[in-house]
């Protein structure tokens, strides 16, 4: 049995919970709580509505002030707190920040909806990683297939490779329109030299008869390193796509390990979990020769940014060079000032010497001429 932690008897790892969690239904739930503006502050000096809960979170004035302007301040700044990796976007911390604003009266009307919400985000996605059962008495074949891992052979290129295959990045775009047009422009310069990536893109990768949902995020946790994805007003149409984006920010909150790429194809609203990544812009004219290379450095990039696998040179000798160097432009000053203070001594005590009356050096010193 896990740990319970918290007033409201929150486990742990229902407090580790990510705020994606939580669905629409409960978070409009919780505007029409924060979002009547409060005149009374808790002992804390907090207010009690979506001001208060702001202010804790750690958005600046400014933020709250723009929050306002909104006609759902509270559900604006759920999304974007869900966005904000640096911020802590937890359930642990929701709950946390509503007792210190002194809202118990929310916590216990939706304790109950927050815990329903995590269990079943949870499962759901549990479920979509996990292989599908086959009922037996369905299939006319003598073969029990029952032990066959659907995730192992996933894509043509496992069957023509005859082993699993992994890819540079996952594409994900909405096929309907000139969003595929694009796709294709992209594959002819990425695919080839001198770029040379290795990409998965649905309907042209993915094997027919699988269970779209569990291939796709089996591909996306497990066999690519990076998502590129293909932004335009088809693309916010797409619940394919918003399956995969809303999965691939899971596995990397906030982006942290950069495993999103936006590529804006068309002026469209940018998702509120996608609103603090940084995007490859085409829809910028002047902006596009190079917007190659830095999505190709961007899939590239290492998932860690502090271990370079590939690197000719470690952290550690980069840093013992840099170490060098200083020792040696400090031992080059060290030298540089003692032979200024040599010479400078050297002159100090030359015209310190008593000088000798020219009659008696000239009569120590012996003729030159014989």
């Amino acid at each position: 049995m896990e740990e319970e932690s918290g007033e409201h008897s929150l486990t742990r790892r229902q407090q580790a919970a990510h705020l994606c969690t939580l669905n629409f239904s409960l978070r409009t739930r919780f505007s029409l709580y924060l979002n009547p503006e409060s005149t009374s502050e808790s002992d804390t000096g907090i207010v009690g509505d979506y001001r208060g809960l702001a202010e804790l979170v750690g958005f600046e004035y400014i933020e709250i002030k723009n929050f306002a302007l909104k006609k759902n301040p509270t559900l604006e700044l759920l999304d974007e707190w869900t966005g904000r990796a640096d911020l802590e976007p937890t359930v642990g911390k929701l709950v946390e920040y509503l007792t210190k604003m002194e809202r118990k009266d929310i916590l216990s009307d939706l304790y109950a909806r927050i815990v329903e919400s995590i269990e079943h985000y949870e499962k759901r996605k549990a479920h979509l990683q996990a292989s599908p059962l086959q009922d037996q008495t369905v299939s006319q074949s003598t073969f029990n297939d029952h032990g066959v891992d659907e995730t192992r052979i996933m894509t043509t290129d496992d069957v023509e490779k005859g082993s699993p295959q992994y890819y540079d990045a996952f594409v994900c775009y909405n096929p309907e329109g000139s969003d595929l047009k694009f796709v294709k422009d992209m594959l002819k310069i990425l695919e080839n030299s001198p770029y040379n990536l290795k990409l998965f893109v649905p309907g042209r990768n993915d094997l027919p008869g699988g269970s779209a949902h569990t291939i796709n995020a089996s591909l996306i946790e497990n066999r690519c390193r990076r998502m590129v994805i293909i932004m335009s007003p088809r693309y916010l149409q797409s619940q394919a796509c918003d399956f995969q984006t809303k999965f691939a920010f899971c596995l990397s909150p906030g982006s942290r390990s950069k495993k999103l790429v936006p590529v804006l194809i068309e002026d469209c609203q940018v998702p509120a979990i996608l609103r603090h990544v940084t995007m490859c812009d085409y829809t910028k004219q002047d902006l596009q020769e190079w917007i190659w290379g830095r999505l190709v450095n961007a899939i590239k990039a290492p998932l860690n940014s502090i271990v370079w696998d590939k690197s000719p040179n470690t952290l550690s000798e980069i840093s013992l060079n840099i170490s060098s160097s200083f020792n040696e432009i400090n031992e080059s000053s060290s030298s540089s000032s003692s032979s200024s203070s040599n010479t400078a001594s050297s002159s100090r005590s030359s015209s310190s010497a008593p000088r000798s009356h020219p009659r008696s050096s000239a009569a120590a010193t012996p003729s030159s001429s014989c």
